[in-house]
C-alpha cells in the first residue's frame, strides 16, 4: 500500500512486494536523477515514484509512455488526485520510475507467488 492510501485497481500484493523491495533505491535514483519540484512534497513524491512502479509491473505489456500516460492519467485521477497532486504535476516522477523500474536491473517485477 502506498501511504496508507486507496490504490489503483491493478495494485496488488505482487506489486506491493516489488515496491517495497525497490522504494529505497526509486527514492534515491529520483534524487540524484529526477526532475526537481521543490513545490512537491515528498509524502506526494513517495506516492508517485510507487505508482509509477507499479503501473510497470500492472501494464508490462506496454511498451511506451506515450502509449501508457492516458490510461495511468485516468488512473491516478480516479484515486482523487487533484489540486497538489494533479497529473500534471507528478507526470514526469510516475514516468521518471515507470523507466528506470524496466531499465538495467530494473526491478518491478511481481515476487513469484
Amino acid at each position: 500500500m502506498i501511504d496508507g492510501r486507496t490504490q489503483p485497481q491493478w495494485w496488488t500484493d505482487g506489486i506491493a512486494a516489488a515496491w517495497s523491495r525497490s522504494r529505497e533505491a526509486a527514492i534515491n535514483d529520483w534524487r540524484r536523477n529526477g526532475e526537481p519540484l521543490p513545490s512537491l512534497d515528498d509524502a506526494l513524491a513517495e506516492r508517485a515514484l510507487a505508482f509509477g512502479h507499479g503501473a510497470r509491473g500492472a501494464y508490462s505489456h506496454v511498451t511506451t509512455w506515450d502509449e501508457l500516460a492516458p490510461q495511468l492519467r485516468a488512473d491516478w485521477s480516479d484515486l482523487g488526485n487533484v489540486h497538489a497532486a494533479a497529473w500534471e504535476r507528478v507526470a514526469a516522477i510516475i514516468r521518471h520510475e515507470w523507466l528506470r523500474a524496466a531499465g538495467p536491473g530494473g526491478d518491478a517485477a511481481p515476487e513469484a507467488t
